[in-house]
């Protein structure tokens, strides 16, 4: 039986738990930088955070006093932190995850997701799942190397065909990862339009695949009803959110069982604004403006009267 309530906490590895089934999915160039995390926090839009990707390249790990500077402001919050790792060297990776550990970071997530083409001619990222075999060898070498912590993965549903995703599933379940961010389209798709059933059809095959294993569902949810269907037609553990939470900040809330806030987008905007006019430099008051960009549009009075606010 399919659980019900989004507001239901999960516990996904002995060490690692999330206070509900709705999450936000990591937005490259958004959720990077703190005083966005710190604006959802304000507002309490926020019950766990994934930022988007730290790149590990073969041979070049972190070292562990950087990475608890990356991830200090994070892991001070108390919210359930999962860092996010991108890269195709399992060693590399897997001595990344044991300084994270070090850090008293208790969760990591692979990327096998990203379409970004520079990313995937790189050989990682959505590159992966040309190699299963590869990329199930990569999470079985984490998940043996640094068995404290929880490992999971985000993925699409192949590489350039969805019929990959029964084998890829099982792959990476055999491998012993904890849960699967599941994406549906495949990463030759892009952002390409996938039709509703198509996509539900999609996270229903990764959620039989994968069998006592839970899987998130990621794509698309705009509204409360768009994470109700995808729960109800693919039988999904939860569900991750991306773009959809910039048009509506709320919008986990209210996946969540929350009313309907009408000025969440308002309030939300209006702490970031704070943030980047506090902030030295153009570089916040830039992002802060992109933000209303992909919010509310570039013909949307917000972004004009953002622009008036240089």
């Amino acid at each position: 039986m399919t659980f019900r309530h989004f507001s239901d906490p999960i516990t996904l590895h002995p060490s690692f738990s999330l206070p509900s089934r709705a999450i936000l999915s990591p937005l490259e160039g958004i959720m990077n930088r703190d005083f966005f995390f710190d604006a959802a926090c304000s507002l309490g839009l926020l019950d766990s955070w994934m930022p988007p990707f730290l790149g590990v390249s073969r041979g070049a790990v972190p070292a562990t006093g950087k990475l608890k500077k990356r991830f200090a402001h994070f892991l001070d919050s108390a919210l359930p932190l999962t860092v996010q790792l991108l890269g195709n060297d399992a060693d590399s990776l897997a001595e990344t995850a044991h300084r994270l550990a070090e850090c008293g970071v208790r969760s990591v997530n692979l990327n096998f997701a990203c379409p970004s083409g520079t990313v995937v001619r790189s050989g990682s990222g959505g590159a992966l799942l040309r190699d299963v075999r590869h990329t199930a060898e990569i999470a079985a070498v984490l998940c043996s190397r640094v068995p404290q912590l929880c490992v999971s993965v985000k993925l699409r549903s192949g590489f350039s065909c969805a019929e990959e995703t029964g084998e890829l599933i099982r792959r990476l379940c055999g491998a012993g990862v904890s849960w699967i961010l599941f994406h549906f389209r495949t990463v030759s798709e892009n952002y390409a339009f996938v039709g509703r059933d198509e996509a539900f059809r999609r996270i229903g095959v990764a959620v039989q695949a994968a069998g006592a294993v839970p899987v998130f569902g990621n794509g698309d949810i705009r509204t409360p009803e768009d994470a109700g269907r995808m729960r109800d037609a693919s039988g999904c553990a939860g569900v991750a959110v991306g773009r959809g939470f910039l048009k509506n900040p709320f919008l986990l809330r209210e996946i969540r069982g929350a009313c309907p806030d009408e000025d969440a987008r308002r309030l939300f905007l209006e702490a970031l604004f704070r943030r980047a006019a506090s902030g030295p430099g153009r570089r916040k008051h830039d992002f802060y403006l992109e933000c209303v960009r992909m919010a509310c549009g570039a013909d949307s009075a917000e972004f004009q009267e953002a622009l008036r606010r240089k």
